[in-house]
């Protein structure tokens, strides 16, 4: 990006965008199960207790994520079936609420990963619920600012693709 370009975006920034107050934008962003993937490795914690996470979506909010804890090969993966169950409020309430599908086994696989708090800051654990807290995971990068310009964001999917239908305000 040039950089005079950039220095003006930054400036704007810091200013709360105030020369474009009133700007509204709607946007679908089509997220491929590849590039989830690669933005949730990313932000694993490097030497945390969760080694990898690969999610799979499927059409009809829902989604399987397959999680190896610690680094060992001797350690099983768990496959956890997720739905998306609640959907963020912005800005009172940015959390995205997932539910386990799969009783039995599944069940007892939260249950245990909540017992160990080895789930990564921003996501927690609450029976067969998975609570992600977007406000966190956007601190946890320097990127909450951009939660005040927020006025809607919802979560679905389809086959191999998580989508975001996002609604933003300069006010």
């Amino acid at each position: 990006m040039d950089p005079r370009l950039s220095a003006l975006l930054f400036q704007q920034q810091a200013a709360g965008f105030a020369d474009i107050a009133g700007a509204r934008a709607e946007a679908t962003i089509p997220v491929s199960d590849r590039l989830l993937n690669q933005l949730i490795a990313e932000a694993l914690p490097p030497g945390g207790a969760v080694h990898e996470v690969q999610v799979q979506t499927q059409a009809g909010n829902r989604l399987t994520a397959r999680v190896r804890l610690g680094r060992s090969p001797l350690l099983p993966a768990v496959t956890l079936r997720l739905s998306i169950e609640q959907q963020p409020e912005l800005p009172a309430s940015p959390v995205l609420v997932l539910r386990m599908a799969s009783g039995g086994l599944m069940s007892l696989a939260g249950s245990a990963l909540g017992f160990l708090d080895k789930v990564p800051k921003g996501i927690r654990l609450e029976g067969d619920r998975i609570l992600v807290d977007i406000r966190d995971l956007l601190a946890q990068r320097g990127l909450t600012d951009f939660l005040q310009f927020a006025e809607g964001l919802q979560v679905t999917t389809g086959d191999g693709t998580l989508i975001l239908g996002v609604r933003l305000r300069i006010r």
